[in-house]
């Protein structure tokens, strides 16, 4: 006799309209495997509720029984993209079915307090957004709705994976009884006071020129004026309103200046916007109507920067050899023109690439070129940035003193100027360095400093990092719970930002902290999602990192063959970028590998070159490789 399962069960019933049947079939999936996993460990069970499953049974799509279920369910799921849901000349006031059945689960809840509600929408680019038609409004409306309420959560999705991540992630807290409160998610947006100030000042011209045409008599001109002044006047207000955390608003506006303005300044508003709020297809879109109007083969600032722009989004999202190609054109032009703080920025850029590619010593000559523009110039923004970034080259190189006097740098320089982002970023900066230190109250210290300027300013990119180092450190001092807790704290936001580079760091953190507590399968599980995102975006260093932490977990279980392989992997990769340090890395475990399997001459081999590469960067870790040698040879 099959024994009775006592385990919780939790019904989640998902509503749609007809546009997300793959997101849909997903839904399935997620719940199948959130079982598999979490579930028995957690002794719950979910049940998936969906009107494919009534239709199966009555022949037809029963509203009345799938409202039965609405009333029954522990969680509502309700997703939407571009459709605003089948017409529903039955169920007045509303006008879809899809409505009605939201309508209903939160009259519900507002009674009885479930059931619990969750909204997710599906990522809709700004040129749709700008002439939506009547389906999509209504969806624009609704967001716009509940952003004001702020009484359910809601959140973004870009693809099925990043939507299958969210059921997950928001039943998990469910179950552990996790949950943010929805009043809680502001999302301000605060936009560089560069961009706002070349508006207000395009403002002012636009004014002196309405009244020359009106002296002129010139009604033609003083109309397309007009025009001009009321997108201008637009982008303010949609700037305000972003800063005001009504970031739906300001979408909406955005969405609607940036397909009828031809002015660069407005587009470099709105591609900052767009930017900052994850969505990256949006500000492709602005990019390239940048691009047209300011020219792609011009020499002007207006098409330099706009491809230092596009060369940012790339190299956020990992093609690393496309964002080189765009900072090469921008560098190109700003040289020909002369234009020290363009060339400033872009050396900044190439830092910052050269870093992620392991090319330490060109990284520290971009940001010694870039420092003595700013000396010169008398940016005191650009010289403390770039206190920063040489106090990070400093702390990969191992040399904590020169990192730490950097950073204090960089700190003083941020408070002097007012700049608390940047104040936010020292702060982590040094408890990045005290955790290295293995002083760990202070790095918390400084973490928490940070986070609470970070949350201050609403700033999610910073709340995301910081939460993602605090996991780190937990895990360092073995408090795995919390730091598993933070990592997925962290991921939740970076989600929400489709920051997928993001998403792929703290899966490989989550990875190595489930080898840390012994769960191998949930390790190879996390560093194979990190993986596919890597793959997915082309992103090169991550792809290598992934294959040497699957080396790491098949060396853990004795499967030789496996992590040889992996190791290889990522050794063809760092040498195809010039990775020294990762190069060092794989060398050194092919090396143990070796010298397991018995092959001396072998591991010889591989710990002597990857101690010639860890000398050549003047690496602490020459004394670890020296000790390798010794114990081989002794």
């Amino acid at each position: 006799m099959k024994k009775k399962s006592n385990k919780r069960k939790i019904s989640v019933f998902i509503a749609s309209p007809g546009d997300l049947s793959a997101e849909r079939k997903m839904f399935k999936d997620t719940i199948n495997q959130l079982n598999v996993g979490f579930g028995d460990g957690a002794d719950i069970e979910f049940e998936p509720m969906v009107w494919e499953d009534t239709l199966a049974s009555t022949g037809r799509r029963n509203q009345r029984v799938i409202n039965d279920e609405i009333d029954m369910c522990d969680v509502f799921i309700l997703v939407m993209y571009r459709r605003w849901g089948q017409e529903a000349p039955d169920a007045k006031p509303y006008t879809s079915y899809t409505e009605e059945e939201f309508h209903r689960a939160l009259e519900r809840w507002k009674e009885e307090g479930s059931p619990e509600i969750f909204v997710f929408f599906k990522r809709v680019d700004a040129e749709s957004e700008a002439d939506p038609g009547i389906q999509l409004k209504k969806v624009m409306d609704f967001r716009k709705q509940l952003e004001e309420t702020r009484e359910l959560l809601y959140r973004y999705f870009d693809d099925e994976e990043s939507f299958a991540y969210e059921v997950d992630s928001h039943l998990r807290a469910y179950a552990k009884d996790e949950l943010p409160k929805a009043d809680q998610q502001r999302n301000i947006v605060v936009l560089p006071s560069e961009a706002l100030k070349e508006v207000e000042k395009a403002k002012e011209d636009v004014a002196q020129k309405i009244q020359e045409a009106e002296k002129a008599r010139d009604d033609k001109e003083k109309a397309l004026l007009k025009i001009k002044e009321i997108q201008l006047q637009i982008a303010e207000d949609a700037a305000r309103l972003s800063r005001e955390g009504k970031s739906e608003f300001a979408r909406q506006k955005f969405s609607e200046l940036v397909v009828e303005t031809e002015d660069i300044r407005i587009l470099h508003l709105g591609f900052e916007f767009f930017n900052r709020i994850g969505d990256i297809n949006s500000a492709l879109l602005v990019i390239r109507k940048w691009l047209n109007l300011s020219g792609t083969d011009n020499e002007s600032v207006d098409t330099a920067n706009a491809y230092e722009n596009l060369g940012g989004l790339y190299m956020n999202r990992g093609d690393l050899d496309f964002a080189e190609e765009m900072f090469q054109r921008s560098l190109r032009i700003y040289i020909l023109l002369d234009f020290q703080k363009g060339i400033a920025s872009i050396y900044n850029k190439f830092g910052r690439l050269y870093k992620i590619w392991g090319d330490l010593v060109h990284a520290e000559d971009m940001c010694h070129k870039s420092l003595a523009i700013h000396k010169k110039l008398g940016d005191k923004n650009g010289i403390a940035v770039n206190y920063g970034n040489l106090g990070i080259l400093y702390k990969i190189q191992g040399d904590l003193e020169c990192a730490k006097e950097m950073y204090q740098k960089s700190l003083e320089a941020h408070k002097l100027l007012g700049d608390k982002n940047g104040i936010a970023d020292n702060y982590a900066n040094l408890g990045n360095l005290y955790m290295i230190k293995g002083d760990y109250k202070q790095a918390e210290k400084m973490f928490k400093k940070s986070l609470d300027i970070n949350k201050e300013l609403d700033h999610k990119d910073g709340i995301a990092s910081i939460l993602s180092n605090l996991g780190v450190l937990y895990k360092n001092q073995d408090d795995f719970d919390l730091a598993a807790k933070m990592f997925q704290d962290s991921l939740v936001i970076v989600m929400e930002l489709g920051n997928k580079v993001g998403m792929a760091k703290i899966f490989t953190n989550l990875g190595n902290l489930y080898k840390n507590r012994g769960d191998l399968e949930l390790a190879e599980e996390m560093q194979q999602k990190s993986l596919a995102i890597c793959k997915a975006l082309g992103h090169r260093e991550g792809i290598a990192n992934c294959y040497g932490n699957l080396g790491n977990l098949y060396q853990i279980q004795n499967d030789f063959e496996r992590a040889e392989k992996m190791y290889k992997a990522t050794l063809d990769i760092d040498e195809q970028l010039g990775r020294k340090e990762g190069m060092a890395i794989s060398y050194g475990n092919l090396g143990s590998i070796y010298q397991i399997r018995g092959d001396r001459k072998l591991a010889e081999e591989m710990y002597q070159k990857s101690l010639h590469l860890y000398s050549e960067l003047d690496s602490p870790r020459v004394e670890e490789i020296n000790k390798k040698l010794q114990d081989l040879n002794s």
